[in-house]
């Protein structure tokens, strides 16, 4: 379904990527794992088609991606929830800015739901929720567009361990429901040993490893 090919990325003489490639399945979960610096945020960018490669392509069904074809298609969510979002939106506002105006209301509340966010949270301002639950919305948002990939990069980095838990066994059930291919781009091992199918080990702006004895979260 996903493609990465030969993807390279030169910055003022450095390479970022390094003729990378990868390929993934439709429904899968998979890791991009490395340090602050490996490339995996650029390949992030790169995969999204907000920045374009020196080098190689990103096919979408055997097709060259584009963002202004299918920018829908690809989707991400941000680990800093809050600069994501207008903070002067209500929850309602964030969640219909960018679908059509009839889009029917029964169906934001049944997303909610399934985030773990009550109805009455729609009438609250961004700035009023907790981060955890600012990153339920943000989910929700992403999910009303029912993109065929969403990336989590470091979406959960910024939250405590207990609110981490939570919102991977949500992501979790909800992918069991929409069968969206899932990206995570992590630094936390243990975060995507229980949630990936595999993890990609990215150093250097270069694959190295995989790692496959992965689990789902419980």
């Amino acid at each position: 379904m996903l493609e990465c090919k030969d993807i390279t990325v030169n910055y003022q003489g450095k390479t970022v990527l390094d003729h990378c490639n990868l390929s993934i399945k439709k429904g899968e979960i998979v890791g991009i794992m490395g340090e602050s610096g490996s490339g995996k945020s650029t390949l992030a960018r790169v995969i999204l088609g907000i920045e374009k490669p020196t080098q190689g392509q990103v096919l979408l069904d055997g097709k060259t991606y584009s963002i202004k074809e299918d920018g829908v298609r690809i989707l991400v969510v941000f680990q800093d929830s809050f600069h994501a979002v207008n903070p002067r939106f209500s929850v309602q506002e964030i969640l219909l800015e960018a679908l059509p105006k009839d889009f029917p209301m029964d169906q934001v509340h049944t997303v909610l739901k399934e985030v773990g966010l009550p109805s009455e949270v729609l009438e609250k301002r961004a700035r009023e929720l907790s981060g955890g639950q600012l990153q339920r919305v943000c989910i929700a948002r992403t999910l009303l567009l029912n993109p065929d990939i969403i990336i989590f990069d470091e979406s959960l980095s910024g939250l405590d361990p207990k609110t981490q838990v939570q919102i991977l066994q949500l992501l979790y059930k909800i992918h069991g429901k929409y069968q969206n291919t899932f990206i995570f781009i992590a630094h936390d091992e243990q975060l995507c040993r229980a949630i990936c199918d595999r993890t990609l080990i990215l150093e250097n702006g270069q694959f190295t490893r995989e790692l496959q004895d992965v689990a789902g979260a419980t």
